[in-house]
């Protein structure tokens, strides 16, 4: 087998990813992804853990179309994780997702080690971004490995199986998801900031300045879809006093942040919708802030098309720490891809 460097022109990136110096390259975002064609029995991929010290990633495989189990990611260095496929064939394709988010640290790939690359077709699909915070990312969806009670807070982290990516995969359409959990417009879960504005330029998603900026002419979006509010409707943590929620912050933040998506993608048609995690009167206050985002962004701001309000019709809490399960994504695609097939 011979070592192909991960800027080999036939090995294909998604999602939020960053490229260093030496061409190694960082999956960064949940679900961001490497997609590529190797001829011979098996491969390698030379893969490396980066993140906070003791704690690791997780990623999973698609091997000819047949996904494979979470795994975890845990070592420092680079090593070879050996991919053979299950059955005999000339070619296998080999998609890798990250499963984790951008809060986990990064997943760094050197090389892909294999008898020889095959060049994937160019894709011409339409192309869908969803911007949001822990249910956008598959946070606490998936406790088929661990236990909701045990491990640690993204021990079942599902990007792959999140209500987004399930909906590009059945309309086929290229995605990248930009989510960030606890995220908010104008606060978060247990700060009032950096809220989704503050990040969404970095390519990490960090507030820090100095981070690398994200290049938006490498993924232009047709659809954005937007689900954010659940964070700035939250009651907090207990740890400090916690303001009730507050329409008059929030809806010009909202409308400050499509004006910040419009300038990136302006030919994008924009849906924002509401959480299927807030129920009763919270969601009520959060449809009609919605309503009026809708109106104020269109009339505001220059050249924006009209955009799209799209509404869960159900609660989507069963799994861990109160957020949707695999299942419930799974619906809450289903109710997606409806209303995508509608406009």
């Amino acid at each position: 087998m011979h070592p192909f460097p991960a800027n080999d022109p036939r090995l294909v990136w998604q999602g939020r990813t960053w490229v260093d110096k030496t061409g190694y390259t960082y999956l960064i975002g949940s679900a961001s992804s490497l997609k590529f064609s190797f001829a011979g029995a098996r491969c390698k991929l030379w893969m490396q853990n980066a993140a906070p010290e003791g704690e690791y990633n997780y990623i999973s495989m698609v091997i000819d179309g047949e996904k494979q189990p979470r795994q975890a990611i845990r070592y420092d260095t680079l090593t070879p994780l050996d991919i053979i496929p299950a059955h005999q064939a000339s070619t296998h394709i080999v998609e890798l997702y990250k499963e984790t988010e951008a809060a986990n640290g990064a997943l760094i790939i050197s090389a892909v080690e294999a008898d020889s690359l095959v060049k994937m077709p160019e894709s011409d699909k339409k192309r869908i971004e969803f911007i949001g915070n822990s249910i956008t990312v598959g946070m606490s969806s998936d406790a088929s490995l661990i236990a909701c009670d045990a491990g640690t807070w993204y021990d079942q982290h599902n990007a792959y199986d999140a209500f987004g990516p399930r909906v590009a995969r059945a309309l086929d359409m290229d995605y990248m998801l930009s989510g960030f959990s606890g995220i908010g417009i104008y606060r978060n879960t247990r700060a009032d900031s950096p809220v989704m504005k503050d990040i969404y330029p970095s390519a990490f998603l960090s507030p820090n300045p100095n981070s690398p900026r994200w290049d938006f002419t490498r993924f232009t979006p047709d659809i954005v879809s937007i689900c954010l509010g659940t964070n700035d409707f939250s009651d907090g943590d207990g740890s400090a006093p916690r303001s009730p929620f507050d329409p008059e912050l929030f809806i010009p933040a909202y409308v400050d942040f499509i004006k910040t998506v419009h300038g990136y993608y302006p030919e994008a048609r924009i849906i924002i919708t509401n959480t299927p995690m807030l129920d009763g009167q919270k969601n009520e206050i959060l449809m009609d802030c919605l309503q009026q985002i809708k109106t104020k962004a269109e009339a505001s701001l220059p050249g924006l098309k009209p955009m799209f309000i799209f509404s869960f019709s159900s609660v989507y809490r069963s799994g861990c720490l109160g957020h949707p399960s695999v299942e419930e994504h799974e619906k809450m695609a289903e109710e997606f891809i409806d209303f995508l097939e509608g406009i």
